[in-house]
């Protein structure tokens, strides 16, 4: 009689499943939550893995194309009984389209939500309900787990925003600093209406997942508005937008804020922008982990994106590109630039709401195939970090 074959198991070390695990495509590691409670402990809960996953994707995204960034892009429709009907599409890198659902939006007839930066996988979403009630809250799409942050409270008193009959307009940042550790809110608030010789805007920061997250008033800083059509660019641990420090939005500044230091500073405009002008319009992003910034007049032939090669050096600015605006269906002042893919092709959204793919080598363009009414849309690479974890004073690394 034969013996009993058993069967022989390989036990790894747990470094060394780790490793593996770093390198597996992340829709991969979602099924892997069901080998064990081990495995769902370490892919939903681990303190560790989750941040250390986002570094080696990110590092990795441009030798492996599993870890090529999607496209999250978000439609709004109104129907003839003027109800709003809200969704969301996920573009896979290899241009599977997936719909989402917005959790927030349950059991809402007419939601009014914002999507003001992401970060991480993690978007940062200010919401109204038919009470006009508002909330702040941080959504990962891709566990489709979110939480509540408190909404930043009034405006001082002293503020003359705060005056009866001016409407607030906000204006927020979210990003996590890793040489602190934290992930911090920032709110900027100004006055839709022009009040004369009003030149300052109120700043407040909320730093998650502290004994005392509350939020805290800054030194109010004098500059007129902030672009607020637009998401914050994150650069060398600062978020970035163009503000203005006269009416009408003249002389556009290139504002930045140090996330560790909480210090605002200005970054110096490619020398192509004259001071005190009105006709540019631009909008700053970042691009192969470089400031980058748009510029173009609302009637012009061109569309330029400059880069600044090294951070803060004024002549470092180069023209990086040139897009063509015959070449583009739409308002050119509406053309919003997401990011560069591995073909050299830049995304962008028109005014209609349609998605396009510019190339870069040829001047030419394609629709991205997904109809209109998409109003934002966002370069994204999903990832385990849970917004429970970083609101709830667990330890983030």
């Amino acid at each position: 009689m034969a013996p009993d074959k058993k069967k022989k198991s390989i036990n790894l070390p747990d470094e060394i499943i780790f490793d593996i695990l770093l390198c597996l495509p992340i829709k991969s590691l979602m099924r892997f939550r069901c080998v064990n409670k081990t495995w769902l402990q370490l892919l939903t809960n681990d303190p560790q893995f989750a941040p250390l996953y986002v570094h080696q994707v990110t590092s990795k995204s441009n030798k492996n194309n599993n870890n090529s960034p999607s496209l999250l892009a978000f439609r709004k429709e109104t129907l003839k009984d003027q109800t709003h009907i809200c969704s969301a599409v996920e573009l896979t890198a290899c241009d599977k389209v997936v719909n989402l659902e917005l959790p927030f939006c349950r059991g809402t007839t007419n939601p009014s939500y914002v999507l003001h930066t992401i970060c991480n996988g993690l978007l940062l979403v200010s919401l109204a309900d038919e009470k006009e009630k508002k909330k702040l809250l941080i959504w990962n799409p891709f566990t489709n787990d979110y939480i509540h942050i408190p909404y930043p409270p009034p405006i001082p008193k002293h503020n003359k925003c705060s005056a009866s009959g001016n409407k607030i307009r906000n204006c927020f940042g979210f990003c996590f600093h890793e040489g602190i550790n934290q992930y911090k809110v920032i709110w900027f608030s100004d006055c839709e209406l022009i009040i004369p010789f009003h030149n300052r805007l109120h700043v407040s920061v909320y730093t998650l997942g502290t004994d005392s997250s509350s939020w805290r008033n800054l030194k109010d800083i004098e500059y007129k508005s902030v672009r607020t059509n637009c998401a914050p660019a994150l650069v060398n641990g600062a978020l970035h937008w163009i503000a203005f420090i006269g009416f009408l939005r003249h002389s556009p500044r290139i504002l930045s804020f140090d996330m560790k230091d909480e210090a605002f500073k200005e970054i110096p405009l490619p020398h192509q922008i004259p001071n005190g002008t009105s006709k540019y319009f631009s909008r700053v992003g970042e691009l192969g982990g470089l400031l980058c910034i748009l510029l173009g007049t609302q009637h012009g032939d061109n569309f330029d994106i400059f880069v600044m090669q090294q951070y803060g050096v004024a002549n470092s600015w180069i023209k990086h590109c040139t897009i063509v605006r015959r070449e583009i269906l739409g308002s050119f002042l509406f053309l919003r630039t997401l990011s560069f893919t591995q073909n050299r092709e830049i995304l962008l959204i028109t005014v209609a709401g349609e998605l396009i793919l510019y190339n870069l080598e040829t001047n030419s363009f394609k629709l991205a195939g997904f109809g209109h009414h998409f109003y934002n849309a966002y370069t994204y690479r999903p990832s385990f970090i849970s917004p429970r974890a970083i609101c709830g004073g667990s330890p983030i690394m």
